[in-house]
């Protein structure tokens, strides 16, 4: 008796294809942030103290609170500080990128900060934040650069009316930068958009140490407070 052939098991049908996922809303661009920070030698000389190291430790904290501001922004994609000093950059070289200043001044160190960003083809905006924020938070810079997306580019005035603490573009080649003596006007005669912004943390930039008795209603970062709580200085 001739055995019969099993019958072929039945292809299994194929299974439906799945239904596509709805594509990710776009997030809103991302800023790459360029600080300058002189040598610690000589920031912040301005700041009258009994002691240069005093200075420079707060000079140091000053730009140390600004960068922890920064990295905790969701607008942040990237942070490129621009200095010459080896503290700096041993400070910051596993948290921002790193671009060596001549000291030739702040425009040129500024101007060295953004050709990085053309150079590895940074395409969303660009932001210049001077170091020298002690109450900036993450929630601030937040704020400010949510703004600053409704402007091809605009600054920041500080709270004394005349200087800036931000200047903001929609790209490196966008970027125009009037930092100096009076650079609120500079910067509004340049034809950036002042922002109007409540917020405090950002514009208090402190040159003098009268700065800091000042703004006792905000909240000194963590760097500035310790290096207050270590010398007797009293604000």
């Amino acid at each position: 008796m001739i055995a019969s052939e099993p019958e072929p098991e039945p292809e299994p049908e194929p299974e439906p294809e799945p239904e596509p996922e709805p594509e990710p809303e776009p997030e809103p661009d991302r800023y790459a942030v360029v600080v300058p920070i002189r040598s610690l030698n000589t920031a912040k000389s301005r700041l009258l103290t009994d002691s240069d190291a005093l200075r420079s430790q707060i000079a140091l904290a000053f730009f140390l609170d600004t960068i922890a501001a920064l990295e905790g922004s969701a607008a942040v994609d990237r942070i490129v500080v621009v200095s010459g000093d080896e503290t700096i950059r041993r400070c910051v070289r596993r948290r921002c990128e790193i671009v060596a200043d001549g000291e030739t001044g702040l425009a040129a160190a500024i101007d060295l900060g953004v050709a990085q960003l053309q150079k590895v083809r940074h395409m969303g905006p660009v932001a210049v934040v001077l170091p020298d924020l002690p109450y900036a938070t993450s929630g601030a810079f937040d704020a400010l650069f949510l703004a600053a997306h409704e402007h091809k580019r605009a600054f920041l005035i500080d709270s004394a009316g005349e200087g800036t603490t931000c200047v903001t573009a929609t790209s490196a080649d966008m970027m125009v930068h009037r930092f100096g003596p009076n650079s609120a006007r500079a910067h509004s005669d340049a034809g950036l958009a002042a922002l109007d912004l409540r917020v405090p943390e950002l514009r208090a930039d402190v040159d003098v140490l009268d700065d800091l008795d000042h703004r006792q209603s905000l909240r000194l970062g963590v760097e500035t407070h310790k290096v207050l709580n270590r010398w007797p200085l009293r604000v």
